[in-house]
């Protein structure tokens, strides 16, 4: 009995060790409880990049005005593109910590086969790609959180006198240059409200639209990945801005979407009025793509401040679902798209071909010399007919997925 307890004993210990070792395998890299600085996000996204290869990448996309890089982490292996963002405003660092701990969660999720707030995390994962820009902002959040000694000591009077005289930079919101990146984008930007004329702590906007690296990055970079729907995470407030000028459809599409989200969140969806303030992410990404794009502020109202750290636990809780979400609405989107460009492309080829078939008719194997060879001018008609049909099949071929490609190009 002695040696039986003894070899459970060992047993014991050697399957504890196991887990230990699993655990330390799996251990988390994006840690809530501390403030998130941008060199802990740039050492966490390294770090997840090593221990999820298979679905976890990333990219610098461009440059803060102070020479910081701006990182695109993507999550999926899927077709359809979806964009998630934070940290546009300074202050607002808590959004990144959001970014980079979902980003996290969902790879884990992905691995474990694991379901996130009931939805099917490999699933979505498979058909979709998720792009993070977790720091927008990276020179502002340094700024919010280190203050002055965090910049060289040229621009320490500079950033003073953009803060009105103060060193205590925990209300800063701009950019590194005094520039609100949230107020940057082309969307109705001459009728921006509450602009204070010049660069300041918060709402400049700037000398003309998309002037800051930073904001000039995104652009570039959405345009690039074109995603199917998109989230950007501002703080606080805990409420939902999803709308700017939609009418009719997509006005209903984007206000059912908005409102799972609000259930979801618990946040209040926001009903601007007939001239809401421009020159937001959102809004740009909307007005241009015609998709559905959201700005869920995140926890209770701070202030002029950034949330608590103790907030983050509940944020979380609201927003584990949302990105996964998101990606479905854009997936959903896409595959409509895609199922439209098919049927075009199918009915384009279809034409192509009974336009080329035509032809037959003016073939001939009488033909033993170039005399022979009469060019009428009906047969003339019907070759360019069918030439400018091939043409347009084959370049809307060119948007379809590869399986359609192949499958069309046999008619």
């Amino acid at each position: 009995m002695k040696i039986l307890k003894k070899f459970i004993f060992t047993l014991l210990l050697v399957l504890a060790g196991f887990v230990h070792l699993e655990h330390r395998a799996e251990a988390a890299a994006v840690n809530p409880a501390e403030v998130y600085t941008y060199e802990k996000m740039q050492a966490d996204i390294v770090e997840l990049a090593k221990q999820y290869p298979d679905l976890i990448t990333y990219k610098v996309i461009g440059k803060s005005e102070y020479g910081r890089n701006i990182y695109a982490v993507s999550l999926g292996k899927g077709g359809t593109n979806i964009f998630i963002n934070g940290s546009h405003h300074a202050r607002e660092w808590m959004t990144t910590t959001l970014n980079m701990y979902m980003l996290e969660q969902y790879a884990s999720a992905y691995k474990g086969g694991r379901t996130i707030a009931g939805a099917d995390v490999r699933t979505q994962l498979n058909r979709t790609t998720m792009w993070f820009v977790p720091m927008v902002n990276p020179d502002g959040v340094t700024l919010q959180q280190f203050g002055l000694k965090a910049f060289p000591s040229s621009a320490h009077a500079g950033l003073i006198k953009m803060n009105a005289g103060s060193k205590d930079f925990k209300r800063w919101k701009a950019n590194g240059k005094g520039v609100d990146l949230n107020r940057q984008y082309p969307a109705d930007w001459a009728n921006i409200k509450s602009n204070p004329g010049k660069p300041y702590y918060k709402n400049y906007k700037g000398s003309q639209p998309q002037s800051a690296s930073e904001v000039k990055a995104i652009i570039n970079f959405v345009n690039e990945i074109k995603p199917a729907s998109a989230l950007a995470y501002h703080s606080s407030g805990q409420i939902l801005y999803w709308k700017f000028h939609q009418t009719g459809a997509l006005y209903d599409r984007d206000h059912q979407y908005a409102k799972t989200i609000g259930k979801m969140t618990g946040y209040s969806l926001v009903y601007p009025g007939a001239r809401p303030s421009g020159g937001g992410f959102t809004d740009w990404f909307t007005s241009t793509y015609k998709l559905p794009g959201f700005t869920p502020e995140i926890g209770r109202y701070a202030g002029e401040t950034s949330l608590p750290l103790s907030e983050f636990q509940s944020i979380w809780k609201q927003n584990q679902g949302v990105g996964l979400y998101v990606a479905g609405i854009g997936y959903s989107l896409n595959g409509a798209k895609t199922s439209s460009k098919v049927t075009l492309a199918t009915n384009q080829t279809n034409d192509a071909v009974a336009k080329s078939r035509k032809l037959r008719s003016y073939y001939s194997g009488n033909i033993k010399s170039t005399s022979d060879f009469k060019v009428s001018a009906d047969f003339a008609k019907a070759y360019q007919n069918a030439s400018k049909s091939i043409a347009s099949a084959e370049t809307l071929l060119k948007g379809l997925p590869q399986n359609d490609q192949n499958r069309l190009m046999q008619c």
